[in-house]
């Protein structure tokens, strides 16, 4: 995939110390588990801190029938690891227009807002539907926050390889009750704290989806998941997440991060 220069997730779906730059740091073999997710988190490699991306999100059921949608979203990252971000869907038609505001927390839980244009007016998600599907996607609300390793428990397990990168295998424990999963499995690249690949388990053990990387590209010193493809085990349905344009910015400014601001368009 051809990155065209001149950012986010999401779209779905994400998530440098205070500058991207050190994201992409020499890897320590020292480091413990916390400090592995940590740089996961900062490390950001869907752009949700300091970007604008023009984004598609292909929805294949497991028949085989496919589901586009576009859209565009812009980040902000006032105090790492925290975020602000907005999406904005472009297509198809009954969702243009449409935005998703989410301000991450650090103590209390994330704020978001859905905006539907032909209410001319936004409602709160509230946590308690952390777990439900985001825009129709295989992508929850869960999975776009990051809360879940923000907030969360880690144990290192013994080192793997994906493809022809070392990678740490790290068990990841939210800590908070109404959390989505009981349990996160990572294999996180030790050379740019990427994750290749995420397993995420209910509270009683039970698959619930599986994030894989596809590809990666980096910009600025900065890795990008420019390709990435979430499956629900239940269902066999999966999306594919592709970030086909990518401007890294540090100058988006906070007001485009309101409810005001998504209301007035």
């Amino acid at each position: 995939m051809k990155i065209r220069l001149p950012l986010l997730a999401s779209a779905l779906f994400a998530v440098v110390a205070a500058s991207p730059g050190r994201a992409v740091a020499d890897a320590k073999p020292s480091l413990s588990a916390s400090q592995i997710v940590a740089r996961v988190v900062e490390a950001d490699p869907w752009g949700f801190g300091g970007a604008e991306v023009n984004a598609r999100a292909v929805v294949t059921e497991k028949g085989g029938k496919r589901r586009s949608l576009a859209f565009e979203a812009k980040s902000r990252r006032d105090t790492p690891p925290l975020t602000k971000s907005v999406i904005t869907f472009r297509a198809p038609a009954d969702v243009a227009g449409m935005k998703f505001l989410q301000i991450q927390s650090a103590g209390a839980d994330d704020e978001r807002f859905l905006y539907a244009p032909e209410l001319k007016r936004s409602r709160r998600i509230a946590g308690s539907n952390r777990g439900e599907s985001f825009m129709g996607t295989d992508f929850s609300y869960a999975d776009l926050d990051a809360r879940d390793l923000r907030q969360s428990q880690s144990a290192l397990r013994a080192d793997e390889t994906i493809g022809k990168f070392d990678c740490w295998h790290v068990d990841v424990t939210p800590k908070n009750a109404d959390s989505v999963y009981g349990k996160i499995e990572l294999w996180v690249r030790k050379d740019n704290y990427v994750p290749l690949k995420w397993v995420m388990y209910d509270k009683k053990s039970t698959l619930v989806k599986t994030l894989t990387a596809r590809e990666l590209q980096r910009l600025g010193g900065r890795w990008f998941i420019t390709s990435s493809r979430m499956t629900d085990a239940a269902t066999g349905r999966s999306t594919e997440l592709l970030l086909e344009k990518i401007d890294r910015r540090e100058d988006i400014p906070l007001e485009s991060f309101s409810v005001r601001a998504i209301e007035k368009g």
